[in-house]
């Protein structure tokens, strides 16, 4: 999978632009830098600068290592034709609106996912909202160190929009196969809200336990993550909804033509060249409420003199010897009952043991003991550090893409997929670990999402196992994600 990213702002593109230019013509540009990045999934990030010249007719310059495998010739069309289309419908809005194009203000980038596997795409997709999750959090830190360090800082606001374009994959060519699966990440995303997570529970913690300094400095920004799509065939009805809509008109008896323009408008607006999704992120500082108004002062509490000329209020405890004598031998009990010198032994029960048993060994001899299903030529296990939930998402559904190109493309001569594991163990140690109501609403969300990929909605079914579950057959003591591939 090779995903290729040109950072630019919209609307700067012209006719000429190099990003429309030949495989051929781009291999011939004499390169002066070089600002390949590989990432992890083996993927070429290439942006663009303004400050260098590329000839006399563009002003633009896209750089790549010649050396290395190049990117698909179809990418530079792609991601072209795309932001030609977004400049020519915001063209029309941005002469009209005395406030000018409000894209044309902020940064866009364009992103081409060239995976054709709808599984691997959703889970680029998660990843691209874990990024944008990302990208909010670490401006909101960054602002509050500078708003430290400099007096009278104003704090900015970041916004950021991002268009993942999906060229490749014919499933998602389909606009009702699309619709659904971005509705289903949505409907997951806003269910998302409602889990008891463990990065969450930690910052309560910190909030009711922590330091005085430390609540007063932790100032959590206001981080939204936004999630669209656009498709070529946007808004396209099935005869069902067709013969719906006409049921209704004839039933009212008028057509509103105005609002039937109007529909049809806001439709265009979203007809894509290809499909894409739409990332927007926005990070702004925490609202500053004023304080509620100073309390009037409180008389203190009336104090007496007792007969020894001590000062004493009702609140005091008398302590007489008898009192401490008491203390002393409670304290000094455990230390009399054992053996050595109690101090010493009361020190060594506190230090902190340290185990080398991993969760994913705990999850595999609970599994292996209790899991009547467990084959251990057919079965895998994977682990994750995932906390927040987009990340788990990203986990997920990269494992199935993993699974699906073996069940789906590599079929041995037997007539057994090659390579494949037909059940899979996703141990997730620090996900949902506290609540298991929130693990099957994360199980059932996964399916419901599933349900909406064409190759796999009816040859996976996802399960779970929690150290809560109400099933105590399923009660591993490490929260686990089990996909089941069906026969």
């Amino acid at each position: 999978m090779k995903l290729i990213s040109a950072t630019t702002t919209s609307g700067s593109l012209s006719k000429g632009t190099s990003l429309g230019l030949s495989l051929t013509a781009i291999l011939s540009i004499w390169i002066v830098a070089t600002t390949l990045t590989i990432t992890p999934t083996n993927a070429f990030v290439l942006q663009r600068s303004s400050r260098m010249v590329l000839s006399e007719r563009t002003n633009t310059r896209l750089y790549y290592d010649i050396q290395r495998d190049p990117p698909n010739e179809n990418v530079w069309s792609v991601l072209a034709n795309t932001e030609k289309w977004i400049a020519s419908t915001l063209k029309h809005a941005e002469q009209t609106s005395s406030s000018g194009n409000p894209l044309s203000r902020k940064e866009v980038s364009y992103v081409c996912e060239t995976s054709q596997d709808p599984a691997m795409i959703l889970a680029n997709i998660f990843r691209k909202l874990k990024e944008a999750r990302q990208l909010g959090e670490t401006h909101g830190q960054d602002q509050e160190e500078l708003a430290e360090s400099q007096e009278n800082y104003v704090r900015a606001t970041l916004r950021q929009t991002q268009i993942l374009v999906i060229p490749a994959s014919e499933d998602l060519n389909d606009f009702q196969v699309f619709d659904q699966l971005v509705n289903a990440i949505n409907e997951a995303r806003r269910a998302a809200r409602d889990y008891v997570t463990d990065h969450s529970l930690e910052r309560l913690d910190e909030k009711l336990y922590g330091d005085d300094e430390d609540k007063h400095d932790d100032k959590e920004w206001v981080v939204s993550v936004n999630c669209a799509h656009l498709h070529p065939k946007f808004g396209e009805k099935t005869p069902e909804q067709q013969l719906k809509e006409l049921q209704e008109e004839d039933n009212e008896g008028e057509v509103d033509l105005n609002l039937q323009e109007y529909k049809e408008r806001r439709l265009l607006a979203r007809r894509s060249p290809y499909p894409s999704i739409v990332v927007e992120v926005r990070s702004m500082a925490p609202p500053e409420f004023t304080p509620p108004p100073p309390k009037t002062p409180q008389q203190p509490q009336a104090v007496e003199d007792d007969d020894d000329g001590v000062k004493t209020s009702d609140d005091d405890i008398k302590i007489d010897s008898e009192f401490v004598q008491q203390l002393e031998a409670l304290f000094s009990k455990s230390s009399i009952q054992k053996e050595g010198d109690g101090f010493y032994d009361s020190i060594g029960s506190h230090i902190e043991t340290f185990s080398s048993v991993t969760p994913m060994m705990v999850a595999q001899n609970w599994i292996d003991q209790n899991d009547p299903l467990f084959d251990v030529t057919r079965c895998a296990f994977t682990v994750s550090d995932a906390t927040y939930v987009d990340e788990a998402y990203e986990f997920v559904f990269t494992n199935l893409a993993m699974q699906t190109s073996h069940f789906l493309s590599k079929i041995s001569t037997a007539g057994e997929q090659a390579g494949a594991q037909r059940r899979q163990y996703l141990v997730m140690p620090h996900f949902l670990s506290n609540s298991a109501t929130s693990m099957e609403k994360f199980s059932d969300q996964v399916m419901n999402i599933v349900r909406t990929l064409p190759p796999v909605r009816n040859k996976v079914d996802v399960s779970f196992l929690h150290p809560e579950h109400i099933d105590e057959n399923k009660r591993c003591p490490i929260p686990v994600v089990v996909l089941q591939w069906k026969d």
